[in-house]
């Protein structure tokens, strides 16, 4: 998708530049308000190639549907912006002046950047930076967990700060993309059967590639907790412990032997987030701690304040 710079789009915003296209299902841009143009937004679009819109118009209308409920109003949580269309605030609309006029929403912009775009500065940040950093986001997915969702797409490209880090700060971590989330009971295959393998806990993927029936529904948040899991390495080692292609990275999360090669003797691992990790990706989901529980294991060994 390729929108001009200074287009109008439905009476309300004109697009300045792209921000990111990395989704396979959306490009956001960033945007200013007609009536107040010091301010920005960011815009994202359901890709549209006049062919096969409707599986990237569910998902954007899916992650609406559940960002615009009043009840999920949440600092670590992507704000999404009403706009007024025929006296009426709506959270979708058709995207006149664009060529096939995908599907659209509006969100507050995010100036800080990724932690994918900063991992290997926070990598190196102090070891209290990184457990504040996991105690915020373990709170906000305990705030989505509380409501029985799950995020279900958790990894580095979805957490974005409104401002950047520095080692001695930490801003609040916000969530992005929830285009996957779900409580379980959604009947969307698109929806419970797409995943990162990177990221992605083993029941997931054995589901997805059909190790597991059809007709077995698998609880969402340990899902989540897994995905933590792979974050807590991830911010302590600067790499993930699977890695590969994605067949080679399904096998390994079936046949469950990643802890010998990439996480015992692991030398950038502290002994017990070593412990942690192994705590967080339990194979069997039904053993993983809830969020509510890594909340408390956090507070409980390391003591605030921290940064």
């Amino acid at each position: 998708m390729n929108i001009k710079a200074g287009l109008t789009l439905n009476n309300s915003f004109v697009i300045e530049r792209p921000l990111s296209s990395r989704g396979g299902t959306a490009s956001v841009y960033l945007a200013r308000p007609l009536n107040k143009p010091d301010l920005k937004a960011a815009v994202k679009f359901a890709h549209s190639d006049g062919r096969n819109v409707v599986d990237e118009d569910v998902l954007l209308r899916h992650e609406a549907g559940l960002l615009s409920q009043p009840d999920w109003r949440h600092p670590g949580i992507l704000r999404l912006f009403p706009i007024i269309h025929l006296n009426k605030a709506q959270y979708v609309l058709r995207a006149t002046g664009v060529e096939n006029e995908p599907s659209f929403f509006v969100m507050e912009y995010l100036p800080g950047k990724t932690l994918s775009e900063w991992l290997d500065k926070v990598v190196r940040y102090p070891f209290d930076w990184k457990i504040e950093f996991l105690y915020q986001l373990a709170t906000t997915l305990a705030f989505i967990h509380d409501k029985g969702y799950a995020h279900r797409d958790l990894k580095p490209d979805n957490i974005l700060f409104r401002v950047p880090p520095t080692p001695a700060y930490v801003p609040q971590p916000v969530l992005i993309d929830f285009a996957l989330t779900s409580n379980g009971q959604s009947s969307l295959a698109l929806i419970e059967n797409s995943y990162t393998p990177e990221y992605a806990s083993p029941e997931r993927v054995m589901k997805a590639n059909h190790m597991i029936p059809e007709e077995f529904s698998l609880k969402p948040e340990p899902q989540d907790v897994w995905s933590f899991g792979l974050i807590v390495y991830e911010l302590f080692t600067g790499s993930l412990p699977l890695r590969g292609n994605a067949k080679e990275i399904r096998t390994t999360l079936i046949t469950r032997n990643f802890d010998e090669k990439f996480i015992k003797d692991n030398p950038n691992l502290p002994s017990d987030i070593a412990d942690f990790v192994r705590f967080l990706l339990k194979p069997d989901p039904e053993k993983r701690p809830t969020m509510r529980r890594i909340i408390d294991l956090l507070e409980q060994k390391y003591r605030p304040p921290r940064v």
